[in-house]
């Protein structure tokens, strides 16, 4: 018997456009002499448009005398009954976890001595609040429970199985792995970035160039997606950003190509504070004096809220949030300012995932300008922040990155942490260097005291800040706002 696998383009909620396409791939499996025929899961709908109604009169007329399945679901007697056991994989994409749904269907295989046929769509899905990817990858395992073959990710495919006496053949090149999961989380981000600015009608996007890794990492991604004459980076400095940054967004945007602008933004600020200053409120004698924290606020809100969206409207783009997953985790960001975009890219990377992303972008010739990576992290909103001195921000990644997915990604408690803490077992649990964590946190009431910081901020304000960010491309499975719905539980 022949089964023909279509690894298909799903556009969520986009019923007539997939049905289309089903009608597409029943022409080539009828081409192909197939008896039947698999599709993804959801094929008509998407998985969180699934509710919505689909009339299956019209694909049951077309297909005619050809059984199809939904992987998993058949809508006519298939012919697979008794010989090949039909499923998918999860509705979305999680990198890491794929060895781990390769072992259970490896161990359904061998336990049910049927051959599995896991068919997954491909393309894109959200929530509203996260994007997550339909990657594909459909495979064939064999009544022993071994891969016979592999599609590949994040692209549409067919392919003819034929199974006889048990015996799974497949005329298919099965897919290369990936070298490394850092290469994965690329490409899928690349991926759902492509084409949710498609579905978005978005062609051209503005990015704020600092100099900074993230807003490195954003560009070479967003250049890659749709190519980098349509991604304008803007760098807009003030008196606090070095030589150094600006430096490295303007050999950024060399190296890939792109537009690039320099829009200074002090006198904007400036007039900004003296506007306030000589005003006052009726009923409260509140001085309207910026300074300190309000003055770093008003800036990342000037470049985002005022300069990159009034560029976007100019040159008929969107804007991208350059945040990251360490920063949104305690609120280490400005509402309306650095949150602003159509989504954000990052949100769900770690800092330390950020800087191996540019080392594996890097991979064939600098892209990244290497100053961006061997600076310290650092927002340079004032002098406290300069990076030709060594400062930068407050988190220390290499640490607090696996402090805080300790918390978020393992549902550990504060408690718990502090306890590891006071037994000096820390960085042993955390897989920490323990020289580069004395010289930061020197003793136990310093680390306990730091942790209870953070934590405040993860479980306060951050909140707020992490419900308003855009859209979040989700790769984890810990994706806030996703599988992590912080904001419907109480701290």
């Amino acid at each position: 018997m022949k089964l023909y696998i279509a690894q298909m383009k799903i556009l969520p909620g986009n019923v007539q456009a997939n049905m289309q396409t089903m009608k597409s791939a029943l022409d080539r499996a009828r081409a192909a002499d197939a008896d039947c025929i698999v599709f993804p899961r959801y094929a008509l709908t998407g998985p969180t448009n699934r509710a919505l109604p689909v009339d299956w009169a019209e694909i049951r007329k077309y297909a005619g005398t050809m059984p199809f399945f939904l992987s998993g679901d058949a809508l006519d007697d298939s012919p697979l009954h008794g010989i090949a056991h039909v499923t998918h994989g999860r509705d979305f994409y999680t990198v890491g976890r794929r060895e781990e749904e390769n072992r259970e269907f490896s161990h359904l295989a061998k336990d049910s001595a049927m051959p599995i046929v896991c068919v997954n769509g491909v393309g894109t899905d959200n929530t509203g609040k996260n994007i997550y990817a339909l990657a594909g990858g459909s495979r064939v395992f064999d009544c022993d429970g071994k891969i016979v073959f592999e599609m590949p990710l994040f692209s549409e495919a067919d392919a003819v199985v034929e199974f006889n006496d048990g015996q799974v053949q497949a005329d298919v090149e099965s897919a290369k792995p990936y070298p490394s999961e850092i290469a994965e989380i690329h490409d899928a981000l690349v991926f759902m970035i492509r084409e949710n600015l498609k579905m978005f009608h978005i062609s051209r996007m503005v990015i704020g160039a600092s100099g900074g890794i993230d807003s490195a990492v954003s560009a070479a991604l967003y250049a890659e997606a749709i190519g980098p004459e349509n991604v304008y980076l803007v760098n807009m400095p003030t008196r606090f950003n070095s030589d150094t940054t600006k430096n490295a967004a303007r050999d950024l945007a060399e190296n890939l190509g792109t537009p690039y602008m320099v829009a200074p933004i002090s006198d904007i600020i400036e007039s900004v504070c003296h506007t306030l200053e000589r005003c006052s409120f009726v009923r409260n004698d509140t001085v309207m004096k910026v300074a300190g924290i309000n003055h770093e606020n008003l800036q990342a809100r000037t470049r985002s809220a005022s300069i990159l969206s009034t560029v976007a409207s100019v040159v008929g783009a969107g804007v991208t949030c350059n945040g990251n997953k360490s920063e949104a985790m305690v609120g280490y960001c400005t509402l309306y300012g650095d949150t602003c975009g159509v989504m954000c890219a990052l949100g769900d990377l770690w800092k330390t995932q950020v800087y191996a992303l540019a080392r594996y972008i890097n991979r064939d010739k600098e892209i990244i300008p290497t100053a961006s990576i061997d600076i310290p992290a650092s927002a340079e909103l004032s002098e406290a922040m300069n990076v030709d001195e060594g400062k930068g921000d407050p988190i220390l990644y290499p640490y607090h990155d696996k402090l805080f997915a300790m918390w978020v990604e393992k549902g550990v408690s504060l408690e718990f942490t502090e306890k590891l803490a006071m037994e000096g077992m820390i960085c042993e649990s955390l897989g920490v260097d323990a020289a580069y964590f004395k010289a930061h946190l020197p003793t136990v009431e310093a680390v306990i005291e730091d942790m209870r910081l953070w934590y405040r901020r993860f479980k306060g304000l951050a909140l707020a800040k992490r419900i308003q960010f855009p859209p979040i491309l989700s790769v984890s499975g810990h994706a806030f706002g996703g599988e992590y719905r912080e904001s419907q539980v109480s701290a």
